[in-house]
């Protein structure tokens, strides 16, 4: 048991639902201020980049506390 485990499944599943996140950010952002975003790629770049590493933080974070507990 090495100190990084990498699980493909769960980086994978983690992209997906970072990239839904990420549509309905930039979906709501441009309802509800349209002409906010002005460059639509690399504003939703940035914020998936952010969502995906926030949700790898929660995980890492979630993994701690159940080891803990054990």
């Amino acid at each position: 048991m090495g100190l990084f485990k990498i699980d493909a499944q769960y980086l994978v599943i983690t992209a997906v639902v970072s990239l839904a996140a990420t549509a309905a950010i930039v979906f709501l952002v441009n309802r509800m201020q349209p002409g906010l975003i002005t460059v639509t790629l690399g504003t939703s770049l940035f914020i998936y980049i952010g969502v995906f590493t926030a949700n790898l933080i929660i995980e890492a974070f979630r993994q701690r506390s159940v080891r803990k507990e054990m």
